[in-house]
């Protein structure tokens, strides 16, 4: 398993949950200035970013060589499944969200950050009388917000207008300076959410290969095709790379929406082939992981 030293944690090989309590977590962290400064003036707790931009990773690293405090973190995850997979029910103390795209076309809400099923995960990792943070200057999204957390139930809120004296990034103090007006949501746990059915991934602790004998590999069968398995599984085969007595395929899983690109390998021994994941692959060993690899074996032979 992966040591918790390192700021840019993997969650693939990391052990779950994390062993941390009284988090202070921000969402989508962009250039890591407002992570950084939350770590600094929080030096005995940890503070852990999820972010899905390799770009603003590299930024935050950039940060983090001149000036690291030691207790920042990061993971490169959507932040749904960031706290599903990662986190344990009541360790959080803050979650920060600055400025989340407020999605504003009604075909898009599944899209945003503060629906229903996101608030309810976030209320289950915070602890009580913990708090989401929302910073925006757009007021419907605020309003969306408010009647997505009233309707589980466990929230209280407060909205507040920003003030240029506050602790702010260098854009925000620009902003107010120029006469916009930025609010700051407040939802504040009061008691544990009812139960809501939301999407969950299982992992498994192997992957098991699958053995083939008395058929030959055909990928041509299911490359560059597109196949739908039960509960939400997704696959997408493209190009195969081969070589003496064994092939590479390509493939793009799609499992309740969580997104892995791997290889599944195809290799000769003895009188049969082994299908399995390709050991130049990291994958998040999920359920749908090892769907594929059966697929592989049973659709990719003739």
């Amino acid at each position: 398993m992966e040591e918790l030293s390192f700021p840019v944690l993997d969650y693939k090989r990391v052990r779950k949950p994390l062993p941390w309590k009284d988090l202070l977590v921000e969402i989508g962290f962009g250039r890591g200035e407002f992570l950084l400064r939350l770590a600094e003036e929080n030096p005995h707790r940890k503070v852990l970013g999820f972010e899905v931009s390799g770009v603003s990773v590299e930024k935050l690293l950039r940060r983090l060589r001149d000036r690291n405090p030691g207790n920042v973190f990061c993971v490169r995850i959507d932040a749904y499944w960031g706290f599903s997979l990662l986190l344990e029910d009541r360790s959080v103390e803050r979650i920060y969200m600055n400025y989340p795209d407020p999605w504003f076309k009604k075909r898009h809400v599944k899209r945003r950050l503060t629906r229903m099923e996101n608030l309810y995960l976030f209320a289950r990792k915070l602890r009580e009388k913990g708090e989401i943070r929302i910073r925006t200057d757009h007021p419907p999204f605020i309003d969306y917000t408010v009647e997505e957390a009233e309707g589980l139930g466990c929230f209280s809120w407060e909205v507040r207008k920003l003030r240029v004296q506050e602790p702010l990034t260098k854009y925000e103090e620009r902003w107010l300076r120029m006469g916009k007006e930025i609010r700051e949501l407040i939802l504040r746990k009061e008691k544990e959410p009812g139960e809501l059915e939301i999407k969950t991934l299982k992992e498994v602790a192997v992957l098991f290969p699958v053995e083939v004998k008395g058929r030959e590999p055909r990928p041509e069968l299911i490359c560059n095709q597109e196949f739908s398995l039960p509960e939400e599984v997704h696959l997408r085969f493209f190009d195969t790379y081969r070589r003496e007595g064994s092939l590479l395929i390509e493939v793009l899983l799609s499992e309740k929406g969580f997104v892995q690109k791997f290889f599944v390998s195809v290799r000769r021994k003895g009188d049969r082939y082994v299908v399995d994941v390709s050991p130049f692959s990291q994958v998040l060993r999920t359920e749908g992981v090892q769907k594929t690899v059966r697929f592989v074996a049973e659709r990719g032979f003739g």
